[in-house]
């Protein structure tokens, strides 16, 4: 499931998006997944912004950090309980798992070169400090596991 959080529409990346709906619908569809839809919170502060998304059960080998200028991209795979590879029948589901993409347009512009991002407790933080000037490049952002 993809969703995006926006602080304000571009054209141009509505266009992009439509390019990549029109892409998936050719795609033929894979076995049946419940949906996964991370909640995701935006904040700004004096010097940066930071992003979190709530990935119970997600490690984070599972996830690809990028940013674009100002469109920050969380995708990943959250994979199906030990309990639901088991055999035998689900009378009740929940809690959802599958592929995900949350894309989230930042206010300003970002140092990604200074950008960091951490999963602790089933919650990853990004944190992008706050720049004057844009940056035309695509850069991946890596993640760290805070637990261990």
């Amino acid at each position: 499931m993809r969703r995006r959080v926006s602080s304000g529409w571009e054209l141009e990346l509505i266009q992009r998006h439509l390019d990549e709906l029109l892409n998936l619908l050719a795609v033929p569809r894979g076995p049946a997944e419940t949906g996964f839809a991370p909640p995701v919170d935006l904040q700004e502060g004096k010097d940066r912004y930071v992003v979190r998304i709530d990935l119970p059960g997600v490690a984070a080998s599972e996830l690809v950090v990028t940013l674009r200028q100002r469109e920050l991209r969380i995708a990943g795979r959250k994979l199906p309980g030990n309990e639901q590879a088991a055999k035998g029948h689900c009378h009740h589901m929940e809690r959802g798992f599958g592929a995900f993409s949350v894309e989230v347009l930042l206010p300003g512009p970002v140092r990604p070169d200074a950008a960091t991002a951490g999963l602790a407790a089933g919650v990853l933080e990004v944190r992008l400090p706050r720049a004057r000037e844009r940056r035309d490049s695509l850069y991946t952002i890596a993640v760290t596991d805070e637990e261990s």
